[in-house]
């Protein structure tokens, strides 16, 4: 009976793995599913008229700025300003001590009254001395008559002859007094006119229109002729001067002459090329280039030898007082005329040791990349001189995902260029995805996102 048993449980036992047997060789294997393409956005290169610029930092500085300086010795007695404040032109701003000054002149004008008189005095004696050389020479012409008659003494008309001489002495030296009293009138005006200017001086008036800064020296100081006692600045016109290297001159010159061939504009005259061109300036914080203003001076000695640089200046209109002197800033400076260009966005641009290069997107959908040769960035963009038409479809969002040869879910996008936005520093690509809609019937069945969603393809313009 045990051994009944025993073989009915080891049938039962392969009974039971057969039935595990043919559940196991029926179970379904493993199978890889590749990932879907991914997904990127596409855009035309961008075609449009573009203005070439020349690009350099440089320092700002007031039009005006006037010290004010001390020009007689003194205490000063009164300050006529609050530092910071605007002053008008011929203001005054200081007095220092005037009394003894005035004392001075007060002086010097009774010398000159003196002087004037004693002139009056010798003119009046030189009539006297006039009179009695006529008379002197009267009396010698009667004695030679005399003489000549045999009616008169030698010794008579020698003391007539002695008479005339001595009179017209007398009259010589009377004129010679009087030149000397005029001499001395002179001297004496000249007196008064350095003791007037010195008293004028007492009282210190502002050089120019503008702002004033604080005093550098305190009521009650001591100050000497040429002390700086503070400055006034006038900023309601900023000058910003800057340099150029002579290869960017050089090459800004030849865009220009380019972009006049290209639209056939007959250059200007050498003296007007510079002079009044139109000048954009930032400052280290601004977005883009919000100031206008225009060149006004250009270095007459041309190229600096020992740098290689020529020197400019651009002046801006400051009425809001929004820029200081003194301000580190970059400017720049559009040529005349513009010239067509393909721009694709700069973040699109891959590079390494053998140049720059672009991912497009083929008929395929198929990942090929483009060597491209690449002239000015201007806001994020980048023109395109060789290695791209106006069909190739740039990936410009989503290069991580692209691998050369691989397909992609592209997804298209329209990018348009603002050229006078660029020139002032702004109009900065959109890189970003269209927004999501639903997929289209040829689209992979997966969940739209920013990135896959497909939108029309055109070329901006």
């Amino acid at each position: 009976m045990n051994t009944t048993k025993l073989f009915l449980n080891a049938s039962s036992l392969v009974l039971l793995g057969f039935a595990s047997c043919l559940t196991g060789c029926t179970r379904q294997e493993n199978k890889y599913d590749p990932p879907p393409p991914p997904s990127v956005t596409t855009a035309l290169p961008v075609r449009s008229k573009i203005t070439p610029f020349l690009e350099q930092t440089g320092r700002t500085e007031a039009s005006e700025e006037a010290d004010v300086r001390a020009r007689v010795r003194g205490f000063i007695q009164q300050i006529g300003f609050q530092p910071g404040g605007m002053v008008e032109k011929g203001k005054t701003l200081y007095e220092i001590e005037p009394d003894q000054y005035q004392a001075v002149l007060k002086s010097a004008i009774a010398q000159v009254a003196a002087a004037d008189a004693d002139i009056k005095v010798k003119t009046a004696r030189l009539a006297t001395l006039e009179a009695e050389l006529t008379r002197a020479n009267k009396e010698l012409e009667r004695e030679e008559s005399l003489k000549a008659q045999n009616a008169s003494s030698d010794a008579q008309y020698q003391n007539a002859v002695a008479a005339s001489k001595a009179a017209e002495a007398n009259l010589d030296s009377g004129k010679a007094d009087v030149v000397a009293a005029e001499a001395k009138l002179g001297s004496a005006q000249a007196e008064q006119d350095q003791a007037q200017l010195d008293f004028d001086y007492t009282k210190v008036h502002a050089p120019i229109d503008g702002a004033i800064t604080k005093t550098y020296f305190k009521l009650g100081n001591l100050v000497e002729n040429g002390d700086r006692l503070a400055t006034v600045v006038n900023d309601s016109v900023i000058f910003a001067n800057f340099s150029i290297s002579d290869r960017s001159l050089l090459e800004f010159m030849k865009a220009q002459q380019l972009a006049q061939t290209e639209n056939k504009v007959e250059p200007k005259a050498e003296n007007d090329r510079w002079r009044g061109a139109k000048v954009y300036l930032r400052r280290e914080t601004d977005q883009g280039f919000p100031f206008e203003g225009k060149l006004d001076y250009v270095d007459q000695a041309g190229i600096e030898a020992d740098t290689g640089t020529l020197g400019l200046r651009a002046s801006f209109k400051n009425d809001d007082r929004q820029l200081l002197p003194g301000l580190f800033v970059t400017v720049r400076i559009p040529a005349e005329e513009s010239v067509e260009s393909l721009l694709i966005p700069e973040a699109a641009l891959t590079r390494n040791d053998q140049g720059s290069f672009v991912m497009t997107v083929n008929s395929d959908d198929e990942v090929v990349q483009k060597k491209v040769s690449v002239g000015q960035a201007v806001s994020g963009w980048a023109i395109i001189q060789t290695g791209l038409s106006d069909n190739d479809r740039v990936i410009i969002n989503g290069l991580q995902r692209a691998r050369v040869g691989a397909k992609v879910v592209p997804t298209s996008k329209t990018l348009s260029v603002d050229a006078e936005a660029l020139l002032r520093g702004r109009g900065q690509p959109n890189t970003e995805a269209p927004a999501a809609t639903a997929p289209s019937s040829t689209a992979p069945s997966k969940p739209a996102t920013s990135e896959t969603t497909p939108s029309p393809t055109t070329s901006a313009t």
